[in-house]
């Protein structure tokens, strides 16, 4: 009898590739990415200490059953030893099993083929049908176990409906991937959820909670990263059976060697008879090596709950443990296999009947072009397998099409809906999604050499911007907090935002007869914690957005606009806010110029953006006193509005600003100015009443220029 252990109460697995390694800091002594085991055990003890004891009373009755069990030879379990590979006999239990692929129409929304691939390994492990069993060392031969479990993809859903055991939500929790992130649960009684993501945030692979070890119902299953389902797509044979693994911490296995996540540190125990005590394993070593914790006794390195990457089975104990729980009240586990749940999911309809489909397509975001622009479309239609597509492309060319992945021109300025309708032998389905796609002109929106965008007129700002939303919550116009006026821009950032993208595109700005131009902005923003590096970029394009040109990038500290961080969510103070100037001197005298805002979140806090504004040398010309682009911007007056103006030479020269009445209400300059640019702010000692003003420039000859300043 092995020694008495303390079982975990959650168990994950990481397999690990070499390519993640530099991203991920939980990373084992041998290099490879492993468990967050204790992280989530600790979490859920905490929270749950009352698991805790109800836990461990559970896992001591398994134990003493595993050790009747062994010593009868473990007859009373299931059938009789076997060294070769399983009959083609019925499965003892059948799990019906559903994949939740939570995605953001990335690489993570894994084809329904991958799916079916990962179910094949699954079902092949544990019936012993692998046929790597071939390798299976000759010390654990008489042991390796058929389980005699079968998984099947759910053809009813809880709803009653017709389905094909995968679920397709768009979220962006597929970027966080915890407990939250286990979106759409369905009935741990009846069906086996298995969670897709794109990331984990501890750093695992996946995890599983065993019997009596979740925190609620709605949380029991398993969660695991897109690449490590199948052995196609995406996922590869190497971390192909990491579900295999997970699924054996679901059916109560514990790692082979013990309570620890971190194997080669001690030698330890899983509590099952017949797989020896080890120290864990990383790499799959020789007999002969794997004799550390006794030395008379090999070690089993092959085992699915290990680590070695050579894993091929299961032992009879095992085998006898999982069985166990399929027949334990434990998390309900022993009402997934009764003939009323299989014919209430439908598993007993296998393969499944074709189910009608649900429409969806890509882009999901609204999409930007210019004229003659193309899109791509692709259909991402869910449930069942369409047959046959119908495409409705509004201002498009060709304005319908019957392909599953159109290619559309639009030709003509406007904002279009598309509209797809897919249909199969069951039935069909139809998704319209309004004002999806805008295009845009040809030429500038704003011929102006100056441009000036304070968020205050809704109307103005729908038009002009596009709000692009790959992975986040989106840019919003809000009238709470504002650098100037009422309103601004706020993207609301948060924890479960790390890792997302959010982007807003800016109209289109003739700058050919502006002369040394300047682009400025105001943001507001503060940590959440001073290791915060959310980022903001922006980005200027020349091409109507074919390409962009990084001209601005800040992060974490250099970002923040307040020198404290703050825990909760954020609203900037007035004095907050700080104006930004972005170099855009490679877009000089260009006739069609687009700017793009893009924020990536590493889980921090909110960020604020207001008054957009692109000002320059331009205005009045008067040669004959050697004055050129004499203008005031922005204007209406704004914080920022400067006096910009251009002297041909070196001259004595008189600025002032002026009321309706003559009074001079500032004087701004009064000297010699030498020959280029010069700009000047509008600060006056108290704030000016709203109505027109004006500015003159007047040169040494008493000559002058005069332009209107407006303040509202």
């Amino acid at each position: 009898m092995k020694q008495k252990f303390t079982l975990v109460l959650v168990a994950s697995f990481f397999f690990g590739t070499l390519n993640l390694l530099a991203q991920n800091p939980n990373l084992g002594p041998d290099g490879f990415l492993h468990c967050g085991t204790d992280e989530q055990m600790h979490k859920v003890f905490a929270q749950h200490p009352e698991l805790q004891a109800e836990f461990e009373a559970s896992q001591a009755l398994a134990e003493a059953q595993d050790a009747f069990d062994f010593q009868h030879g473990y007859q009373n379990a299931t059938n009789a030893r076997s060294t070769g590979n399983s009959a083609q006999t019925a499965p003892a239990y059948i799990i019906p099993i559903v994949f939740h692929i939570i995605h953001d129409y990335g690489s993570e929304n894994i084809s329904d083929a991958q799916v079916l691939n990962e179910v094949q390994i699954l079902n092949k492990d544990y019936r012993k049908l692998n046929a790597d069993t071939s390798a299976i060392r000759a010390a654990f031969l008489g042991v390796a176990a058929d389980a005699q479990i079968e998984f099947r993809l759910a053809n009813i859903d809880p709803n009653g409906n017709c389905t094909n055991g995968i679920d397709r939500i768009y979220s962006t929790q597929t970027y966080i991937g915890d407990d939250g992130s286990k979106l759409n649960y369905w009935p741990r009684n009846k069906y086996l959820n298995v969670w897709v993501v794109k990331a984990i945030s501890n750093g695992a692979a996946g995890y599983a909670y065993l019997p009596n070890g979740a925190p609620s119902a709605s949380v029991d299953g398993i969660i695991i990263l897109s690449t490590y389902i199948g052995a196609i797509g995406t996922g590869n044979t190497a971390t192909s059976r990491a579900l295999t693994h997970e699924i054996g911490h679901f059916l109560n296995l514990q790692h082979v060697w013990g309570n620890t996540n971190n194997p080669g540190v001690a030698c330890g125990n899983d509590g099952v008879n017949d797989t020896p005590v080890t120290k864990g394993w990383t790499s799959c070593v020789s007999s002969a090596a794997s004799k550390v914790c006794n030395a008379s006794i090999e070690e089993n390195i092959q085992n699915y709950m290990e680590y070695s990457y050579c894993s091929n089975m299961f032992s009879l104990g095992q085998r006898t443990r999982m069985q166990s729980a399929l027949n334990s009240q434990n998390g309900q586990r022993n009402q997934l296999c009764t003939p009323s749940n299989l014919i209430a999911t439908g598993v007993n309809n296998n393969p499944a009947n074709v189910c009608s489909p649900v429409a969806d397509f890509l882009p999901n975001d609204k999409v930007f072009v210019c004229i003659g622009g193309s899109i791509s479309f692709q259909d991402f239609s869910t449930v069942g397998h369409p047959t046959s597509w119908n495409w409705s492309f509004p201002g498009g060319t060709p304005s319908t099409s019957t392909d599953s992945f159109p290619i559309i021109q639009y030709n003509t300025a406007g904002i279009y809906a598309v509209t797809l309708t897919v249909a199969n032998g069951s039935g069909s389905n139809s998704l319209t999604r309004s004002a999806h796609v805008k295009v845009s002109s040809a030429t500038a929106q704003y011929n102006s050499w100056q441009y000036v965008e304070g968020m205050e007129v809704p109307a103005t700002f729908s038009a002009d911007y596009t709000i692009v939303n790959p992975q986040g919550n989106a840019w919003t116009r809000i009238t709470t907090s504002a650098a100037t006026g009422t309103a601004s821009l706020k993207l609301t950032n948060t924890a479960a935002m790390a890792g997302t993208v959010d982007e807003f595109v800016g109209p289109s700005i003739d700058m050919s007869a502006l002369s040394s131009p300047v682009f400025t902005f105001k943001v507001a923003y503060r940590q959440r914690a001073s290791t915060d590096t959310d980022k903001l970029r922006v980005y200027v394009s020349t091409n109507c957005g074919q390409t962009w040109l990084p001209r601005y990038t800040k992060s974490g500290t250099s970002l923040a606009t307040g020198a404290a961080t703050t825990s909760s969510s954020y609203a900037p103070t007035g004095a907050e806010w700080r104006t930004e100037t972005v170099n855009i001197s490679n877009i000089l005298t260009q006739p069609n110029i687009r700017f793009k805002f893009s924020f990536e979140s590493a889980g921090g806090n909110s960020i604020y953006i207001d008054d957009i504004n692109i000002t320059g040398i331009s205005g009045i010309d008067a040669p004959e006193i050697g004055v050129q682009h004499f203008d005031v911007f922005p204007n209406p007056v704004q914080e920022n509005t400067m006096v910009s103006f251009s002297l041909d030479k070196s001259q004595n020269v008189s600025l002032q600003l002026f009321d309706m009445t003559g009074r001079v209400v500032l004087d701004m300059y009064n000297g010699i100015l030498g020959e280029g640019n010069h700009q000047f702010p509008v600060q006056t000692a108290e704030k000016l009443s709203n109505g027109l003003y004006f500015v003159r420039l007047t040169t040494a000859e008493g000559r002058s220029v005069t332009q209107k300043l407006i303040v509202e």
